[in-house]
């Protein structure tokens, strides 16, 4: 179990989701300039709304790493260690969320969370049909996606782009939460298939 959890930096990928969660209110106004290209330069994202993409993409890549050809042999149950892991990190990341919206007033704590947890399934969905070298790539690519294509100048963010939502938008986080199970049982057939 030790070796499993150095291989694939556990410490260092929990440490990233809880750092995550604690800068994201000490951000809360600052914003990232990206340029729509529906009409010219936006007010731009809010950091603490991206800043879960960085967490996520380690956590994909770190849990992603070793071999799996000796796992897939492996006694102990490491594809429910992984699956777990992914999960309590939602639930952390929910948790924590919550708090800080609820304890430091700030209103975008459950939007961090949810977008950690979306940016978790888009990394995992696409882990599952193109390989685990394109989930880290595709986390970092969603936010940036979305405010290109999906923030009208002076407008609110189209309904499908739910990471650009800031407020407690049941859409958004139904968006979040379905592509989070998606990637888990996509992830888990995946999986299974190689073993």
């Amino acid at each position: 179990m030790t070796w499993w959890l150095r291989v694939h930096l556990v410490p260092a990928a929990c440490a990233g989701v809880l750092a995550c969660l604690v800068l994201a209110p000490l951000l809360a106004g600052s914003a990232l300039p990206v340029p729509s290209l529906l009409g010219g330069l936006g007010t731009g994202i809010p950091v603490p709304l991206v800043l879960p993409a960085v967490p996520a993409g380690f956590l994909l890549y770190a849990l992603s790493r070793g071999p799996f050809e000796h796992e897939a042999t492996a006694v102990r149950p490491v594809r429910g260690y992984r699956a777990g892991l992914y999960a309590g990190a939602a639930v952390v990341a929910a948790a924590l969320g919550l708090a800080e919206a609820q304890w430091l007033d700030f209103d975008l704590g459950p939007a961090v969370a949810r977008n950690l947890v979306g940016y978790l399934g888009v990394g995992l969905i696409v882990q599952s049909l193109a390989g685990a070298a394109y989930g880290p790539v595709a986390v970092a690519a969603v936010p940036v996606g979305c405010a290109l294509v999906g923030l009208p100048a002076g407008g609110r963010p189209y309904p499908w782009t739910w990471p650009l939502h800031e407020g407690p938008s049941p859409s958004a986080s139904a968006a979040a939460l379905g592509l989070f199970a998606v990637g888990l049982l996509l992830r888990r057939r995946a999986r299974g298939a190689h073993t």
